[in-house]
């Protein structure tokens, strides 16, 4: 099997309690230190005899005694006889990001964007939901603009191009139709239905932007709403070793909108609920065919293909 080499959301930080967390890509065996607040990801196979260092391994200054036969191994520290290979790890808020290779074209641009949304929009975990379904259909959802509409109610939307972003990223923009901002008061939106009711004419006064960037197969970060509303949803995905996933999502909002976290984070839960019941159902062995509606999703499936020469596990 092989991994790419591109961004994965490996982790809340919630998930990684322990100083050493035993973590996998597919195949590929990790662990995860915690150094006070910071933490740090590296190869977890002891290049001696292949134990696995995140089961009994215990940290001793700058190596990790390895649970079968005691040798210190580095970590990252090529100089030393023996030692595991260190991957370049970026935190926002509660998420945590792991890349599998120093490749600069591996990147995308994630590490820029991140600069511009961490401050603003501080990320707090949503869900992690173990999906039995291949790790790019998670974030192949949002270049898929008909499911939107058919899987989670949302009445329509416009737009919903393609384009390759300056450091190569795959980006979708366009715009959702909907009566109403759905964070105005329950009243008020009780009003707007039965307007639609009474009138028989349903007018989209409200159109937010949908503006999303993959940057990975398996990392997307989605811009939503107008400027005074926006959020940011990370999605992201981790491919299992028996195959599946494990699908995570963390919403970001400005300090004005804090009240609305909430009802955002309960909203992302149902959203993948509602995704799981129809990715467990595929018929992968079925040949798809594919119309005009679907050139997004192709376009996915293009970039994709970009990371398949990854890093064998």
């Amino acid at each position: 099997m092989t991994v790419h080499r591109g961004w994965y959301l490996l982790a809340f930080r919630s998930e990684l309690a322990d100083e050493i967390t035993p973590l996998a890509i597919g195949p590929r065996r990790l662990i995860a230190l915690r150094e006070d607040e910071r933490l740090r990801v590296l190869d977890a196979s002891c290049p001696h005899r292949g134990a696995h260092l995140g089961y009994g391994g215990r940290r001793e200054g700058d190596c990790v005694v390895c649970p079968f036969h005691g040798k210190r191994i580095g970590l990252g520290d090529s100089s030393k006889h023996w030692s595991v290979a260190e991957h370049q790890v970026l935190e926002w808020g509660d998420a945590v990001f792991v890349r599998l290779s120093d490749d600069p074209a591996g990147d995308r641009g994630f590490e820029q964007s991140l600069k511009g949304w961490k401050t603003d929009y501080p990320l707090v975990a949503a869900v992690s939901l173990p999906v039995d379904v291949p790790s790019e259909y998670v974030v192949e959802n949002a270049f898929d603009p008909d499911h939107f509409k058919a899987v989670h109610g949302v009445p329509g939307n416009q737009g919903m191009a393609t384009r390759i972003g300056e450091h190569g990223e795959l980006v979708i923009e366009g715009q959702f139709l909907m009566q109403a901002s759905p964070w105005q008061d329950a009243r008020r939106l009780e009003e707007i239905r039965w307007e639609a009711v009474r009138t028989g004419r349903v007018r989209w006064d409200f159109k937010p932007r949908f503006h999303a960037q993959a940057f990975s197969p398996n990392v997307v970060v989605t811009e939503f709403g107008p400027e005074s509303e926006r959020q940011v949803i990370v999605t992201g995905s981790v491919p299992s070793a028996g195959g599946g996933c494990t699908a995570r999502v963390a919403i970001g909002v400005r300090e004005h909108q804090r009240a609305a976290l909430p009802a955002l984070l309960g909203g992302s839960e149902k959203a993948l609920a509602e995704d799981k019941v129809v990715w467990e159902h595929l018929d992968h062995a079925m040949t798809p065919r594919y119309d005009a509606r679907d050139a997004p999703v192709l376009a996915f499936r293009r970039f994709c293909a970009d990371f398949s020469g990854g890093t064998d596990a």
